[in-house]
């Protein structure tokens, strides 16, 4: 699955295909439970927090998923701007190779650092307002699987 990927226009259809496709791999599962937390303005502020499970629940585009499940040798794409230097921008596919409680060792798949071997650690990512009532922070690898991605994270992408 190197040089070729899943197509498809729904993140929907995209994350079933993903899971299957994740299960169907041989090896051990990992599982990542991200870290969230809200932040409001004092004039928006609830007396009541919002339920863990709720804040697991949201799933945007621009924030990795609560629960993220990786295999070493599972396909990802990275979903931030870390170091253009070492080829970490947004729509980097890579190949895990060593899966820590807080950094992933990766590779980079095409592009002028194909072979690179980066290590990923968990970051914090923010939403903006224009999305949810609220800022979310979630604390994750900041990455997706990609045996499939839609059509739009395929532009530009050599497949």
């Amino acid at each position: 699955m190197i040089g070729r990927t899943i197509l498809a226009f729904r993140n929907e259809t995209v994350n079933d295909f993903n899971n299957i496709l994740l299960d169907r791999m041989p090896g051990l599962g990992h599982r990542f439970e991200a870290v969230n937390h809200v932040e409001m303005r004092e004039e928006d502020a609830v007396s009541e927090p919002f339920a863990a499970e709720y804040l697991q629940s949201i799933e945007l585009t621009s924030i990795p998923p609560s629960w993220l499940k990786l295999k070493i040798g599972a396909p990802v794409i990275l979903i931030r701007n870390l170091s253009q230097k070492q080829g970490l921008c947004n729509g980097t596919r890579m190949q895990v190779l060593g899966i820590g409680r807080n950094c992933l060792q990766v590779a980079i798949l095409g592009s002028k650092w194909d072979g690179e071997v980066p290590l990923l650690p968990r970051i914090k990512l923010i939403t903006s307002e224009e999305h949810l009532p609220f800022i979310l922070e979630r604390k994750q690898f900041p990455i997706r699987l990609c045996f499939a991605i839609t059509v739009n994270k395929s532009q530009g992408q050599s497949l």
